[in-house]
This record gives structure tokens, C-alpha cells and sequence, in this order.
């Protein structure tokens, strides 16, 4: 019995053995996997900070160009603005110069028409008053030619009735029926002459009259002094808008790199299971010295091995 406890103890010794440098094997293999995850990880964190940091800087260079690319465009766009707006103000311009000349020489011709107008007004009206003033000479010389007339024929009435002799109140009854009838025709030639000249003078301060219409209705047709059209407004320049570029990027803005993390001991991982292997052994054989003990006494109290011996 006392071998075969001691067989045991020394089986249960060297499979604490074989377990324990298993475990220890086992636990530094765990360490050293732990360790290249943590390396991995380390190593996958630092490679996305410099992916992130690239993506920053990548995207600051984009909207620099972006900015610089608005900025071309705008000076291109504010460019031909400016050119357009030129020569709108050019069009405009020889516009404004074309209607000036035009109005200018539409009041030429207005002043022109007008002197014209009164021109033929007062050639008209003169006409008109000299065969008014013809007509009355002629009017009076016809009166002037029946005055001497009825004269002649009262002086040759007053003769005929002294040629027959006719004396006393015959003769002078006679003689004052032809002064008479001289006198009437006087009077009535006297009055026509009269009223010739009242409508002689009627018609010439009719024709003035009339005259005077026709110069205001020319003057009221005349063109007003057209005077100078104001020029077109030139256009402004554009404005040059402002573009603030993204600021330089600076350490902070990337933010702080990854920390590797705690490293695992293979060395200290085996000595652990070592030594909880070791505790196991030492307890195994402890309790298998305490069994042998036991059973190898006689009954007296004596080992047997003693006795035996």
C-alpha cells in the first residue's frame, strides 16, 4: 500500500506537471495573442488617425479650390457684366446723340416752316390789302368820273334852258330842278364814296385780322427749343466680393493620437499558471504522505514499516 501511495503521488506529481506547463504555455500563448490584437488594434487606430487626418486636410484643400474656383467664376461673371453694361451705355449713348440731332433738326425745320408760314401770311395779307386799296382807288375814281359827269350834265341842262331862252320863274324853276337833281346825284355818290371806304377799311382789318390768326396758328404749331437730352447713366463697376480661405489646420484640429494599449507578459502569464499548478502538486502529495501515514500502523500503535523492519 505504501508503494502504491507513493506511485500515486509521484503519477499525480508529473501530470501536475504536464498540466501546469500546458497552462503556462497556454497562458503566454493568450498573453502574446493578446499582445498582437492590442498591436493590431494600436496599429488599425493609428492608420485611421492618419486616414482622418489626410480626409481634414484633403477637405480643406477642396473647399480652398472650391473658394478659388467662385472667385474665377465671379471675376469672369463681373467681367462681362462690366463689358455689357458698357456697351448698353455706349448703345445708349449714340440713342440719346441720334434723338438730340434728330429734335434739333426738327426745330430747324419748324423755325424754318414758321418763318415760311408768316412769310407767305404777310404777302397774303398784303395782297390782299393793296387789291382792297386798288379797288377803292378805282371806286373813287369812278365817282370821281360821275361827279364830272352829273356836273356836265347840270351845266349842259342849265345851257339848254338858257339856249331856249326860258326866262323868269320858268327858267330859274328850271335851273334848281337841275341843281337839284345835280345835288342828289352828289349826295349819292358822296355816300357811296363814304361807304366804300368803311368797307375798305373793313376788309383791311379783316385781312389783319386774319393775318394775325394765321401767324398765331403758325406760331402754335412751331416746335419748342427741344433743348439737350440728359445722358445715360453709366453703370457701376461691380463690386469685388471678399473670399476668406479656410484657416491652416493646426495640430489640434487632427486631435491627439491613438495611445497603444497595455501590453500583456507572456513570461508573467506561465509563471502564474506555474504556480497555481505548483500549488495543486504540493497539495496532491501532501494528502497522499497524510494517507500512507495512516494506513501503515499496526494495531499497537507501531508503524508497520517499523515493525517490519
Amino acid at each position: 500500500m505504501i508503494w502504491g501511495a507513493v506511485a500515486g503521488a509521484g503519477v499525480s506529481v508529473i501530470g501536475g506537471m504536464i498540466g501546469g506547463g500546458k497552462s503556462a504555455a497556454a497562458a503566454a500563448e493568450a498573453a502574446r495573442a493578446q499582445n498582437r490584437a492590442t498591436m493590431a488594434r494600436y496599429q488599425y487606430d493609428l492608420d485611421m488617425w492618419d486616414t482622418k487626418r489626410s480626409q481634414l486636410q484633403a477637405q480643406r484643400m477642396e473647399s480652398v479650390d472650391r473658394l478659388m474656383t467662385e472667385a474665377r467664376n465671379n471675376g469672369q461673371q463681373r467681367a462681362w457684366q462690366d463689358a455689357a453694361n458698357e456697351r448698353r451705355y455706349n448703345y445708349d449713348l449714340q440713342i440719346r446723340n441720334s434723338e438730340n440731332e434728330g429734335n434739333q433738326r426738327a426745330f430747324e425745320r419748324s423755325e424754318d416752316i414758321y418763318t415760311d408760314t408768316t412769310n407767305l401770311n404777310d404777302k397774303s395779307a398784303k395782297a390782299a390789302m393793296d387789291s382792297e386799296i386798288v379797288a377803292l382807288e378805282e371806286s373813287q375814281d369812278e365817282q370821281a368820273f360821275d361827279r364830272n359827269e352829273a356836273y356836265i350834265e347840270a351845266l349842259q341842262a342849265e345851257g339848254q334852258l338858257r339856249a331856249r331862252g326860258a326866262r323868269g320863274r320858268s327858267a330859274k324853276k328850271g335851273i334848281q330842278a337841275s341843281l337839284a337833281d345835280y345835288g342828289r346825284q352828289m349826295e349819292m355818290l358822296n355816300a357811296t364814296s363814304a361807304s366804300s371806304g368803311r368797307n375798305t377799311r373793313a376788309v383791311l382789318e379783316e385781312i389783319i385780322r386774319d393775318k394775325t390768326s394765321a401767324d398765331l396758328t403758325a406760331y402754335a404749331s412751331k416746335m419748342l427749343q427741344p433743348g439737350m437730352l440728359p445722358e445715360p447713366i453709366k453703370a457701376a463697376k461691380l463690386p469685388v466680393p471678399e473670399f476668406n480661405l479656410p484657416r491652416v489646420l493646426q495640430d489640434y484640429d487632427f486631435g491627439p493620437q491613438p495611445v497603444k494599449g497595455v501590453m500583456a507578459s507572456p513570461g508573467a502569464a506561465a509563471s502564474a499558471a506555474w504556480g497555481s499548478a505548483i500549488t495543486s502538486m504540493a497539495s496532491g502529495v501532501g494528502s497522499a504522505i497524510a494517507g500512507t501515514s495512516g494506513a501503515g500502523r499496526g494495531d499497537d500503535g507501531v508503524s508497520w514499516i517499523g515493525k517490519n523492519w
